[in-house]
């Protein structure tokens, strides 16, 4: 996770949906191509999930964290453009010797009207208790500071540093420290991957 790549696995749901096997490897965490088909709504829910469950690994003693996976499902258009259910498991396996998250699985699967996949919303579950861990959806739009949201507005209408800078009142130092803080919390590397996620999980 650190060095930001993603191994790809091509099976029967690629097709399904019309991924061309391309790229084995990508330089993002963020499965763009498959991210593009999934319904705007279930984004959303997937994206704010996803966060919630790398806080809670973070706060967790590292023996505990392969107790807990997000469960979601997701409406994905499919090759006919007709949007089709998929369960999303993201499974997290290992870590790196100073306890940072080193590899994550996410795992897709087709839903054939199972009528015991009833979790409209997304869950994170703790699959050693069976235990549904209550996600709140306004702690997780107040992840970024009121200051925080501002400037990434700012740059997302094209404003450099320098003007955020002076329209804010602010040190150059101040909104790059800024800057830096959101990308951090939003797990991205760049300005379009944070502008991306602000608006696909309603922080923006």
């Amino acid at each position: 996770m650190k060095a930001r790549r993603s191994f790809l696995y091509y099976d029967a749901i690629a097709e399904e949906i019309g991924l061309e096997k391309k790229e084995a490897e990508i330089k993002s965490i963020w499965e763009d191509e498959l991210l593009g088909r999934v319904h705007p709504e279930d984004l959303q829910k997937k994206y704010r999930l996803e966060f919630q469950f790398f806080q809670l690994l973070n706060s967790i003693d590292i023996r505990e964290r392969m107790d807990y996976q997000v469960i979601t499902k997701l409406r994905i258009r499919n090759k006919d453009g007709k949007y089709i259910l998929i369960q999303h498991r993201l499974i997290y396996i290992g870590n790196s010797k100073d306890g940072s998250m080193r590899l994550s699985l996410c795992l897709y699967n087709m839903i054939y009207d199972h009528p015991e996949f009833e979790i409209p919303q997304g869950a994170i579950v703790n699959i050693k208790t069976g235990k549904i861990i209550d996600h709140n959806q306004q702690r997780f739009i107040d992840i970024l500071s009121s200051r925080e949201k501002e400037v990434l507005q700012l740059i997302k209408h094209g404003r450099r540093s320098k003007e955020i800078a002076v329209k804010l009142g602010l040190s150059i130092n101040t909104v790059n420290r800024h800057r830096q803080n959101i990308f951090q919390k939003l797990n991205v590397t760049n300005v379009m991957e944070a502008c991306r996620v602000a608006e696909s999980t309603g922080i923006l």
